[in-house]
């Protein structure tokens, strides 16, 4: 494919693990921040904690935050006790409201929980004139059932907003019984976030896309990256396909739900879900991990020795809760170039539950500071 590389050797793309010590090189602080040739110690990036930089300097949630609409009841609902019941999602400003956001994610239909989300899922648009991390209320449904995971990012090549989803049309059945069928990833794109054009079919038998453009001042190229489940990375040289297997690392240490980034230095970023619990039969609390490459060709270090999150949240009224489940990480980052993260959006489930919603925890002194300087209150 012209500007682009062909598949590279898997011997050099190699999952290195970092070792716990003192740094030498800017790769020993996750590439999140700097290393200090004087003192052998990092110098975190906002936003980033710990000895290497790996670990989310989170703050302190707020209630009923997010879209959590998993007390809702309807008429058309199949059985009371989900809700309204969501799954992750993705912050979008406004285009022409500076103070509106929205949160485009997977919605349940019908009552069914996060256990019927195939094929129940639909994906819907919610708002939010109270900052970014909500409360967020119902707008839109943007794909009927079967739409699961969005991913929506903006291409400044493209001027649109992309989103990016896995599922197919089909009817919806009749009671909350889950289903099983290969996935498709698809992509439409939209100018207002409220029209979408019809969703075109990419790629078979994928699942969890995380794109990214390749544009930038310097190359204002139309070419897209598209990470997916195992961090295998495909490129195209626009977002309508076709899209070729070029980046295939093996060794990924048990994780899903990649997502994908570049930072300010041109460094590269996955966030994914970390696994290695499943293997003791549990969902956590083990569920954050970070890779990092200075090229997003490779080679990939995974680190598996610093969490960048766990199940644990701590909340602005002074409670915590341990959640069952929490998945499908996705960042919220500054307007200003530096590409501080602010926020850390997560879909959720809580211990003995059956529905599901979607978490937004600030980042760092940044995320208050945002909001203030969008004119939104200083008590949250």
């Amino acid at each position: 494919m012209k500007g682009i590389a062909a598949l590279l050797p898997l011997t050099a793309l190699a999952i290195h693990i970092n070792p716990s010590q003192g740094c030498s090189t800017d790769d020993d602080c996750s590439l999140n921040g700097i290393c200090s040739q004087v003192t052998q110690t990092c110098t975190c990036d906002a936003g980033w904690r710990a000895g290497d930089c790996s670990e989310l300097d989170l703050y302190p949630a707020t209630r009923w935050s997010g879209y959590n609409h998993t007390n809702a009841t309807g008429p058309d609902f199949y059985k009371e006790g989900a809700g309204n019941s969501s799954w992750g999602g993705h912050i979008v400003q406004d285009p022409s409201d500076k103070t509106l956001f929205h949160l485009i994610t997977s919605q349940m239909s019908h009552g069914c929980g996060l256990a019927g989300w195939r094929p129940f899922s639909t994906i819907i648009r919610a708002e939010s004139k109270t900052g970014p991390r909500g409360p967020y209320t119902y707008a839109q449904t943007l794909f009927e059932t079967f739409h699961h995971n969005p991913t929506t990012i903006y291409s400044p090549a493209d001027g649109k907003y992309l989103l990016y989803c896995i599922g197919r049309d089909i009817e919806t059945p009749d009671t909350c019984k889950s289903q099983k069928f290969n996935n498709t990833i698809s992509v439409s794109s939209s100018v207002d976030l409220r029209q979408w054009e019809a969703l075109e079919a990419q790629l078979e038998n994928v699942t969890n896309p995380a794109p990214w453009p390749l544009w930038s001042k310097q190359n204002q190229t139309h070419e897209m990256l598209l990470a997916v489940e195992k961090n295998n990375i495909y490129t195209a040289t626009n977002f309508s396909g076709p899209y070729d297997l070029v980046v295939e690392p093996h060794n990924t240490d048990r994780s899903e739900d990649p997502f994908l980034w570049q930072d300010k230095r041109g460094n590269w970023h996955f966030l994914v879900h970390y696994l290695i619990d499943i293997d003791l039969g549990l969902k956590g609390p083990r569920v954050g991990a970070h890779a990092y490459a200075r090229h997003w060709q490779g080679p990939w270090t995974f680190n598996n020795k610093t969490l960048a999150y766990n199940t644990t949240v701590e909340f602005t009224d002074g409670t915590s809760t341990v959640y069952y489940r929490r998945e499908r990480p996705k960042l919220y980052f500054s307007d200003d170039g530096d590409m501080t993260p602010l926020y850390l959006i997560n879909g959720v489930q809580e211990f003995n539950q059956s529905g599901s919603y979607t978490l937004i925890q600030p980042i760092g002194a940044g995320a208050k500071e945002y909001e203030k300087k969008l004119g939104f209150g200083e008590e949250r």
